[in-house]
């Protein structure tokens, strides 16, 4: 059997460090040999705030997922996302000069390059340039026009943008915990490679990763992503408001949120009970489990109204015929099915990693998804440089 390519996906969240250790095969196949998760208080909505506490985090992950796997890790690819994340469509153009009209690998090289100019503040840098496929003289859907005839060719591509500094942030967090980057990868895209399948995203399908300090979408149409955004809210937030109304501890919070939580007061009965423990007092005080409903639906509603709203803009809304994929440990709220299902107005489910092998026990998570589909992006990436290579 041949020997597959070791790869480190690092997801560096904001309540939580994931890193996923698999073996890539030359055929495809995607086995995972090792995880790691640990807790995370070193960023906020996706930022590192605290170098120290993201550092020593990444390294516990890291740590558990070696130990494992059996094997060492020096590099990982690595997730960012946060409000500071921009993206857009850009299209660029190339005339095709020879007298046979024949298209090279040279001229999708310049309109690839052309398509990538963009204006970019010089605080800021390309994180992503996706081409979403290539059109020569009118004519569109082509995803390899080389050897094609034509006087024309075009490429429409989505370029994602990031703040260098906070890019840099978490590039030295990760050096700090004794890692190089090998590549950062937008937090909503590897999600999406690792929850749904090419013959959905070639139909059209939306993804929504929500974290606990942000929430990540990707929309993918025609095989590639169309669309993307990061919106500076999730399950911290719900946490936060249960910790405020019922007075309480963030961790009180958390556990009652995952112990008790839903995502719509129709759920919980008039009759059920919950305790929890108060700030200040010794004994845990009883509450009707409607009441903690009721601080958790109205958060609930806010995050997908302001998915909706990106859904909307990016002119799919209605035109997905896969519906909307949930994910991340936010997708674990009991009711958030229905909920988004509403108010999306498209059918939604929620979904794990799949289209792996391996530990897939261990995986079989929503919160294990963006550091999953890390690498599943960059064992697509390294298989489509060795083809071109060999080509």
């Amino acid at each position: 059997m041949a020997k597959g390519e070791i790869y480190a996906g690092l997801d560096i969240g904001s309540t939580k460090v994931c890193t996923a250790v698999a073996e890539a095969f030359p055929d495809g196949r995607i086995d995972i040999i090792g995880v790691g998760i640990a807790q995370c208080n070193g960023l906020k909505k996706g930022v590192v705030v605290d170098m120290d506490a993201a550092a020593s985090a990444v390294r516990e992950s890291v740590d558990i997922a070696q130990k494992l796997s059996g094997t060492e890790i020096h590099s990982a690819v690595v997730s960012v996302t946060g409000e500071h994340i921009a993206s857009q469509n850009s299209i660029g153009r190339v005339a095709i000069t020879r007298e046979d009209q024949e298209i090279r690998r040279e001229h999708v090289d310049r309109v690839l390059d052309a398509s990538r100019v963009i204006p970019v503040p010089p605080e800021r840098e390309i994180i992503h340039a996706i081409p979403r496929g290539f059109i020569v003289d009118g004519q569109g859907g082509i995803k390899d026009p080389v050897g094609m005839s034509g006087r024309r060719i075009e490429v429409e591509t989505h370029i994602v943008t990031g703040a260098t500094s906070f890019l840099q942030n978490v590039t030295k967090c990760v050096q700090r915990a004794g890692l190089d980057v090998e590549e950062m990868v937008l937090a909503s895209i590897a999600s999406g490679l690792a929850t749904t399948s090419q013959e959905e995203r070639n139909l059209g399908v939306g993804v929504v990763d929500i974290g606990g300090g942000t929430t990540d979408i990707a929309i993918f149409t025609d095989g590639e992503v169309f669309y993307t955004a990061v919106l500076p809210i999730g399950g911290s937030h719900i946490t936060h408001d249960i910790a405020v109304g019922l007075q309480t501890s963030q961790e009180e919070a958390e556990r009652a949120k995952r112990e008790y939580g839903c995502a719509s007061t129709s759920m919980a009965g008039s009759d059920e009970k919950i305790k929890i423990a108060a700030l200040g007092s010794n004994e845990p005080k009883e509450l009707p489990r409607r009441i903690l409903a009721e601080m958790i639906e109205p958060r609930v509603e806010e995050i997908l109204e302001m998915v909706r709203k990106e859904i909307v803009r990016s002119e799919k809304q209605g035109l997905l015929p896969m519906g909307i994929v949930l994910t991340g440990g936010g997708a674990l709220l009991p009711g958030i099915i229905e909920s988004a299902t509403r108010m999306l107005e498209a059918p939604c489910r929620i979904e794990s990693p799949r289209g792996i092998g391996g530990m897939v026990e261990t995986v079989d998570s929503p919160i294990h998804s963006t550091a999953v589909g890390l690498i599943k992006f960059i064992a697509a990436e390294r298989s489509a440089d060795k083809n071109e290579i060999g080509g």
